[in-house]
């Protein structure tokens, strides 16, 4: 868009354009924000103290579901969701597909969205996906720069203005295109909205000008950057998505986009109502490349996302590669990938495996032999254990040292959902004044020897010395950074079920896998990551059936995807009340 033709022009008539196209949502968000969304109950938090039942299930599964409570559906709350920026980024690379230039055009821009928020370990949670004016902004920018790129492009506009009139094109355009970015048909309402956009655009100007207008006005609705959801007419306190709104909460759980042409069908035919059609439709996605997307789970989960701010002093490290974060997390995703190929790759495999994947690079940093090239092949590595002794166990590290504290608080806080409290504001930090010529885990043990300290580092260290047999780039050694013999012998405590002593970091692995917490506390991230929320005290059925699915699956991690689309809290929602005055 030239901007001295058009930017003089954009924000008298967008603005009232654009509160045309949010009015009847807008009404719904002011009857959910002044009334109630069910009778969802509290969360739960972020989690509970050691050894505590963070899943709200204290009966076995089974007993749950049977019970009175889960014989009608029980669907906890459905906040409205705003796209996350990677959402965002797949979503519109995936409405342009296959128009020159949009892809480059949408990294460029999302790499200036502020990051958003973490709550409990993620970055999609509804309650902090906000638009403050510099998101607002930025939403702003992207939409003007990817319309400039699209509009302009082939591959955009199917029809020929010229063969049959530039308004039934631009109609036919605002049609199709509009149905795939609002996820729905356009209202005819909305469909003159923006012919009246398409219109003010190319007057004077020309065709492709007005589609510009018209893409520019569609990325900035509510109806593109929100998973708008209202649901089915119901005259209870409960409804369904309408089979628009469920094909959106298919794609986003497995693809974190929008809908491909399949379920786009599948909806229009009223096809995705049962929990067989849902399964049938989440099966076929797994086996779609897109399906890799979900890795975004796991690197949020284990923090390799933060691997590239990994900074490590070249005097204690040296000869590292400038490449070595992008490798450990590749190493992770290959690895995760790996496991979701199959049924069987298991909870118990993500903890414990023996084995990794390398390539040529990572394995020369590791000291493994036979490797090289580019591709990361399959290698057994006696010692490790699985997720554990990759990247996650880095991330926390410090730029010259191991960091016991924080890899023992990892695994506590997201690995087995308990609460660790923050230390008091004037404790001292700082571990290197606690003696001389002594092992970090001696100091330790020492700062342990004080009462303010004592209840919070036996949480974390004797977890976080397990892992001492690998230095702070994940190699295996025997000796510290100041060359003292390392001990990874310890003693776990405060679990339900974790307990006891503990010799290394792949004793560990093996503990954690055959852990009811730590399997409780995988499912709990899951519901948290993926349903955009953390769990209520309505969600126990819904949590119930998700744990009884995971352990009749085998711990399946792919199973465990499929299991998501048949609870309660996935195939139906609470209706919005409005509050009376």
């Amino acid at each position: 868009m030239n901007p001295e033709q058009h930017t003089h022009r954009w924000p008298l008539e967008l603005l009232g354009s654009q509160l045309r196209y949010a009015a009847p949502l807008l009404l719904a968000l002011v009857a959910a924000c002044n009334g109630r969304i069910g009778e969802s109950g509290q969360s739960t938090g972020a989690g509970t103290g050691p050894g505590g039942d963070e899943t709200g299930i204290v009966q076995p599964p089974e007993d749950v579901l049977d019970s009175a409570f889960c014989q009608t559906p029980q669907p906890g709350t459905a906040p409205l969701r705003r796209l996350s920026n990677y959402e965002y980024a797949n979503t519109v690379k995936d409405l342009f597909s296959g128009v020159p230039g949009v892809a480059s055009a949408v990294d460029k821009v999302v790499a200036t969205f502020p990051n958003e928020s973490e709550s409990l370990g993620f970055r999609n949670n509804a309650s902090f996906l906000n638009v403050g004016s510099l998101v607002a902004q930025k939403f702003l920018d992207a939409a003007e720069e990817v319309a400039a790129v699209a509009a302009h492009a082939s591959g955009l506009v199917s029809c020929d203005p010229e063969e049959i009139g530039e308004i039934e094109c631009a109609r036919d355009f605002i049609r199709t295109f509009g149905a795939r970015a609002y996820r729905r048909p356009l209202t005819e309402a909305e469909v003159q909205s923006y012919e009246e956009r398409f219109t003010a655009g190319s007057d004077g100007y020309t065709f492709d000008d007005g589609i510009e207008w018209v893409v520019f006005s569609m990325l900035q609705s509510p109806n593109v950057l929100y998973r708008v959801e209202l649901g089915q007419a119901s005259s209870g306190d409960v409804t369904e998505p309408t089979p628009y709104e469920m094909a959106s909460r298919l794609s986003y759980l497995v693809w974190q986009s929008q809908p491909d042409e399949e379920l786009t069908r599948a909806a229009e035919a009223d096809e995705l109502g049962t929990p067989e059609q849902l399964e049938a439709q989440v099966r076929r996605m797994l086996a779609d490349p897109r399906a890799e997307r979900l890795l975004e789970y796991f690197d949020q989960w284990l923090d390799t996302d933060i691997l590239g701010s990994m900074n490590r002093d070249p005097e204690v490290y040296p000869d590292l590669s400038r490449d070595l974060p992008a490798l450990l997390r590749a190493e992770t995703r290959t690895f995760v990938k790996d496991l979701f190929a199959s049924p069987s790759g298991s909870l118990d495999d993500l903890f414990a495996a023996d084995y990794s994947f390398v390539n040529g690079a990572l394995a020369q940093h590791y000291g493994v032999s036979g490797v090289s090239g580019d591709d990361f092949i399959k290698v057994d590595m006696p010692g490790r254990s699985g997720v554990l002794t990759q990247g996650m166990m880095l991330t926390r590290d410090k730029a010259t040292r191991t960091s016991i504290v924080r890899r023992g608080l990892k695994v506590r806080t997201d690995l087995l959902c308990q609460i660790v409290p923050a230390p008091p504001n004037d404790v001292k930090l700082d571990l290197e004044g606690l003696g001389e010529g002594l092992s970090q885990r001696e100091r330790l043990e020492l700062h342990r020897t004080e009462p303010s300290c004592a209840g919070c580092h036996a949480l974390m260290d004797p977890i976080g010395v397990v892992f001492e047999s690998f230095d702070a780039v994940g190699r295996p050694r025997t000796t510290d950074e100041a060359g003292r013999p390392i001990d990874t012998s310890s003693a776990i405590s405060s679990t339900r079920d974790v307990n006891g002593p503990v010799a290394n970091a792949a004793e560990l692995g093996q503990r954690l896998a055959q852990s009811e917490e730590a399997r409780a506390c995988y499912v709990l991230q899951n519901f948290r990551f993926f349903y955009g929320r953390d769990k209520t005290a309505a969600d126990r059925c819904s949590m119930a059936s998700l744990s009884l699915a995971f352990k009749d699956s085998g711990y399946s991690l792919s199973e465990l995807v499929v299991a998501l689309t048949q609870t309660d809290a996935f195939r139906y929602r609470p209706v919005i009340v409005p509050e009376k005055q």
